[in-house]
């Protein structure tokens, strides 16, 4: 068998797992790869930096719900690509790592380029397998639920010709079955809070279906798409994620019932502490309870398939404590119109129903709890919740749509400085990269009172977007929010830090005495 041969062994798995994308990052290892593909007919983006790649294949795959495949060379490249394979691992996205590497003679010799990629990955793949021309028979079994990783080592000279004896060398692909959650199942009593975390949009029928039919409370992130469904509005929790805890606190509520993705609320933390004892109920699509405590994750497929029986008058009293903070949180964001509160209700009112993704930090915690206006697609990486590759995966998620916005804190930007230069392979279509620029990760200045957890910095965002050729706003107040122009726009928001200091400290005395 040639290089040449099992690059097209490499391709046949990629088919038969049904692959339309791969993201390159050519070197000098993967040059047969690279070769090879010239006579595929997968599309091909490429670049230079792996692990922007890597997290663009993740919002490829959330834009048409394939696997993808990521190709790089060998050595530290294929280590860039562990973030994107823990992300994708708790998000259960099928991503594909192909990693070229060095003869197998090579390991453990120090020689350039060679490190020990086999094992890399550890319990962020589902399996590696680790092949080179001295196969005849590749078989791969995957459940398509976690990434997996094909390490190829070809030997010198790198370029060479498909040999005739090509088609002996067979490629099989089995899906299978795995993880099945035999942990025990919780039981919800009478008075029982839904939470819903994020949704694939074929489930979000029977989702709102069982909202209906249950006629309790209801906690909806923005990852959900159900801010916009007006028919169960009426169950909707609106001031945010403190009503959830204070209406434990009071008893209002006994248990909870979890849909979708693990929650981002800080409510679900607490659940492994001071409210220990609630009962939890969960369904999803994953295998993840988000829970260290024992609780069964049932399948998306039964939720309408489950009798639960409930208390009718619950929900008034949580829709009265509801109200009654969401009416002082109206007052202070026209208070302080120029804090950072009240900077995010205006830009929802400005991109109402348009597709958004959200960065993980403030902006994803900020959106649910002040978002005044729904958007209809919403998307963000929340399976290891980390800042990095989020303006990456934001541009492979945009090839959905022809208009989208990327809203992220300036920390998540600079970890991802390399990645607007993505854009330029992208099919035509409006991208707004919206950053809130409050100088530092403000997020810990109210956990921590300690400013080195801040990270405070001046960079502003205009230089980044001229060096990638995108244009550039700058916005401190809500009129300047009305225009953003230019297809690829990166619009800087610079809150007023004193106006958000003072809307802090009102709305934490009246949740406090609330």
């Amino acid at each position: 068998m040639t290089n040449y041969d099992l690059s097209l062994k490499v391709f046949d798995f990629l088919n038969q797992a049904k692959v339309k994308s791969v993201v390159v990052c050519a070197g000098a290892r993967n040059a047969p790869l690279v070769m090879a593909l010239q006579g595929q007919n997968f599309k091909v983006y490429t670049f230079f930096e792996e692990r922007s790649a890597s997290f663009f294949a993740l919002g490829l795959m959330r834009a048409h719900s394939l696997p993808v495949a990521v190709i790089t060379t060998s050595g530290t490249a294929v280590a860039e690509l562990l973030p994107a394979a823990i992300e994708a691992t708790y998000q259960g996205l099928p991503l594909i790592i192909v990693s070229a590497d060095r003869p197998k003679s090579y390991r453990g010799t120090g020689s350039p380029q060679t490190i020990e990629q086999v094992g890399l990955f550890s319990n962020y793949v589902e399996s590696t397998y680790d092949i080179d021309i001295y196969q005849e028979e590749f078989k791969f079994d995957w459940s398509f639920k976690k990434p997996i990783h094909l390490n190829v080592s070809f030997d010198e000279p790198l370029i060479d010709e498909r040999s005739t004896d090509y088609e002996k060398f067979r490629v099989q692909l089995n899906k299978v079955l795995k993880y099945q959650d035999q942990a025990a199942f919780s039981k919800v009593n009478r008075k029982p809070l839904i939470i819903v975390g994020g949704l694939e949009g074929a489930d979000v029928p029977e989702v709102i279906k069982f909202i209906e039919s249950m006629q309790v409370p209801v906690y909806a992130e923005a990852t959900s798409q159900l801010a916009h469904v007006d028919r169960i509005s009426e169950f909707m929790i609106r001031a945010g994620d403190i009503v959830v805890k204070k209406i434990f606190q009071d008893k209002i509520c006994d248990s909870v019932i979890r849909i979708g993705t693990v929650p981002t609320l800080r409510f679900w933390r607490e659940l492994e502490i001071e409210f220990i004892e609630i009962p939890v109920m969960q369904f999803s699509n994953l295998h993840f309870s988000g829970l260290s405590r024992p609780s069964a994750v049932l399948p998306m497929a039964d939720l309408n398939e489950i009798q639960i029986d409930c208390d009718d008058n619950h929900l008034q009293d949580v829709q009265m404590v509801d109200q009654q903070l969401q009416k002082q949180k109206l007052k202070l964001i026209e208070k302080f119109p120029q804090s950072e509160p009240a900077l995010v209700a205006a830009l929802s009112e400005v991109i109402a129903y348009q597709p958004l993704y959200l960065g993980n930090s403030l902006p994803i915690r900020h959106w649910d709890q002040f978002a005044s206006a729904a958007s209809m697609a919403v998307y963000a990486n929340r399976g290891a919740n980390g800042i990095d590759g989020q303006v990456s995966t934001y541009l492979g998620w945009s090839e959905a749509f022809t208009q989208s916005f990327c809203l992220v804190g300036d920390l998540t930007a600079m970890y991802d400085l390399a990645s607007l230069g993505l854009a330029s392979q992208l099919r035509p279509g409006k991208k707004r990269v919206i950053i809130i620029n409050n100088f530092g990760g403000q997020i810990f200045g109210r956990i921590f009172r300690n400013d080195l957890f801040i990270n405070s910095h001046q960079t502003q965002f205009k230089h980044w977007a001229a060096m990638w050729n995108w244009d550039y706003q700058l916005a401190k107040n809500k009129d300047d929010l009305q225009e953003m122009n230019g297809d690829h726009l990166v619009l800087e928001i610079q809150p007023d830090a004193h106006q958000t200091k003072l809307f802090w400290d009102e709305w934490d005395q009246l949740c406090r005495r609330a």
